[in-house]
């Protein structure tokens, strides 16, 4: 179910709310901007535009309209992509939804450090009403993966289908729909897994012996 609202991507960081609103006050052809939002966060003390945002008009058929008429214009030199927001509540599912074999679950890799669950709160919620949100926790700081549960699989899906190419902390931010049936302790579980696996894979390959031709001999790789 669709909201009045619009999600906007690739937003050039220098871009502010007013210009935004400015930009797309000029180009609508009809209704009216309740509010602009970018949406920012501290860094090195100062309060930056993390590259995107949200508007909310007059009515569900404004930004459907605007949605369509303003996709890809241009702003401060970056092409907008554009994303219908969904109510929190799906009330109507298409039916193809109840064969959907994936799940309402996402699970969301490469995290920057720097990263709050509030963050993710605030990127994800747009799309739906999350359930749960997990920020996996180890010796003080978080492991740079997050689970999110919405309350249906449409919801999983508007939140995949908007975010794929979003970048948090300047982070690109890998989504995956969980498995139907899986629990976010069996995610934890298996994405625990696939960390540490990476990890040893990493630490091998820097110990992998390296020919010197010079030398001919065999020499261990140094950081």
């Amino acid at each position: 179910m669709q909201s009045r609202s619009l999600y906007v991507k690739n937003l050039n960081f220098r871009s502010s709310d007013e210009n935004l609103k400015t930009h797309f006050a000029e180009h609508m052809k009809g209704g009216n901007i309740l509010s602009v939002r970018v949406k920012k966060h501290m860094k090195n003390g100062k309060n930056v535009s993390m590259g995107f945002g949200f508007i909310e008009f007059d009515s569900i058929d404004t930004a459907v309209t605007v949605c369509r008429d303003l996709q890809g214009t241009v702003l401060d030199g970056h092409a907008l992509i554009l994303q219908l927001c969904h109510a929190k509540k799906d009330a109507v599912l298409p039916k193809k939804v109840e064969n959907d074999k994936s799940s309402t679950k996402l699970i969301v890799r490469n995290v920057a450090f720097e990263a709050t669950e509030k963050d993710l709160r605030q990127l994800f919620s747009p799309f739906g009403q999350i359930k749960r949100l997990r920020l996996p926790m180890r010796i003080g700081k978080h492991r740079g993966f997050a689970f999110i549960e919405y309350m249906t699989k449409q919801e999983a899906r508007n939140a995949l289908e908007a975010l794929s190419n979003t970048h948090l902390y300047g982070r690109h931010l890998v989504l995956e729909r969980a498995k139907e049936g899986e629990t976010l302790e069996e995610l934890r579980a298996r994405t625990a897994a696939q960390f540490t696996d990476s990890t040893n894979l990493s630490k091998k390959r820097k110990q992998l012996p390296v020919f010197d031709e010079g030398n001919n001999e065999f020499e261990r790789m140094v950081d």
